[in-house]
């Protein structure tokens, strides 16, 4: 197999606009082209989360004189996305990713992420601004050791190898079971699922389809206390309740038959019931319609809605860059080019099934390698084409409105320096 992925050595420019761009469309530049033999199947495989490029370089140079490969990501889509494209064995993590952030709450969001996608992961905080005590923080919340920067070449090798040692290797599936929220409205949605996992009270989650309700669930089960396997079943076909309790997840919960809901609610009634995540695409109102009262009463407790791909765009290039870069190496092919131009014709499509139907789409462009969709179709009928100084002017614009133009936040979601935005700003008169 042969995958082609730019490897990033040094750092792009911050102030120059198309480089902010190319940084989110093509974020993974890691050193994982040419062929399987160039990679020796019994090297471990180490992930570096950090931003800073010159501490990326030495400890690239560092671990492979020591026979490891080492893949690197400079913020938290990154990482998530290597760690479900390639069969990562430990993880180094820097707790700060964006320029002047001392708290390490963006390391510590992330140790948790990828804890959901990889339970038994080896994680080693790599820490300077933070200290010590947030490092015991992450710790606690699921990271195996800590080392302070500046580190010891030899005591941090010693320290990966005593980690590896202990741990089994490759613990890796062919699957992208990642939930990417970068749009406030998934993030809010992630952040009260976080906050109902560590209980036992069942849950709604509502949305149409291919919106991500699945994962969603599976990510509420991971952050829970519940050790035993979870089941899953869809209303549809059901014949019967499982016998075990545990953890449910029913698919269709509103497909459910009248005599099975009267069962279910008789169970959710027992001393010790069982959890029950149900989905739906169904809103509330028609849910209610379609449930039994008593046991719209035990289920309605708590209900998530997850909103189509159309009403939050701001998924869109996170997702597009992880489908990229997952099928490029599961297919073995390089990406295709992703730019400005394509990312806002992604953004307007209506996405009638979701973030299955972006996937399907960029699959599909991996394959071929090119992109095939309708509005290019419309495109090329078209006299008279988007410039790129007109796109340029309505990511800005887009993001000024979506941040309440607050232009500290708004040239952090761009890329930008304040003072770049700024220029941006007067040039086109926002």
């Amino acid at each position: 197999m042969r995958v082609s992925v730019r490897n990033r050595t040094d750092c792009p420019e911050t102030d120059t606009f198309e480089g902010a761009v190319n940084r989110k469309m093509n974020v993974f530049r890691n050193e994982v082209s040419g062929d399987d033999s160039s990679h020796d199947a019994s090297m471990p495989c180490l992930l570096f989360v950090d931003d800073d490029c010159d501490i990326q370089v030495a400890a690239r140079l560092l671990f492979q004189r020591r026979g490891m490969r080492m893949l690197s990501a400079y913020n938290a889509p990154e990482a998530l996305t290597l760690l479900a494209s390639h069969p990562v064995d430990l993880v180094l993590l820097d707790l700060n990713y964006t320029k002047g952030a001392r708290t390490g709450a963006e390391g510590l969001a992330l140790l948790k992420d990828m804890l959901v996608l990889r339970q038994d992961l080896p994680v080693l905080v790599v820490t300077g601004h933070s200290g010590v005590s947030i490092a015991v923080e992450a710790m606690r919340a699921g990271a195996t050791d800590f080392v302070m920067k500046p580190w010891n070449n030899d005591r941090l090798v010693s320290l990966v190898n005593s980690v590896l040692e202990k741990y089994s290797r490759n613990h890796f599936s062919d699957a992208d079971p990642v939930l990417i929220a970068t749009s406030q409205a998934m993030k809010q949605i992630v952040r009260e699922a976080d906050r109902i996992a560590t209980t036992r009270a069942s849950v709604v989650i509502s949305g149409p389809s291919g919106v991500g309700k699945a994962l969603l669930a599976r990510r509420i089960h991971a952050l829970s206390s519940d050790e035993g396997a979870v089941q899953v079943f869809s209303a549809e076909d059901c014949l019967d309740l499982p016998e075990a309790g545990g953890v449910w997840i029913c698919r269709d919960i509103e497909a459910l038959s009248s005599t099975l809901q009267r069962r279910l609610t008789d169970r959710l009634e027992e001393s010790v019931p069982p959890r029950v995540i149900a989905l739906s695409s169904q809103g509330s109102v028609a849910l209610s319609a379609r449930l039994h009262p008593k046991l719209m009463l035990h289920l309605g407790m708590v209900t998530l809605t997850i909103p189509p791909l159309r009403e939050r765009p701001e998924d869109v290039p996170a997702l597009t860059s992880h489908f990229l870069h997952y099928f490029s190496v599961r297919h073995g092919l390089p990406e295709p080019e992703c730019d400005v131009a394509r990312i806002t014709a992604l953004q307007a499509e209506a996405w009638p099934q979701n973030v299955r139907e972006l996937r399907a789409a960029v699959e599909r462009a991996v394959i071929m390698g090119e992109w095939q969709m309708a509005s290019d179709k419309t495109a090329s009928h078209t006299t008279e084409s988007q410039t790129l100084r007109d796109t340029e002017r309505s990511l800005v614009e887009a993001a000024l409105h979506r941040n309440s133009f607050n232009v500290t936040k708004a040239a952090r979601e761009l890329g930008l320096t304040r003072p770049a935005l700024y220029r941006r700003m007067v040039r086109y008169g926002l």
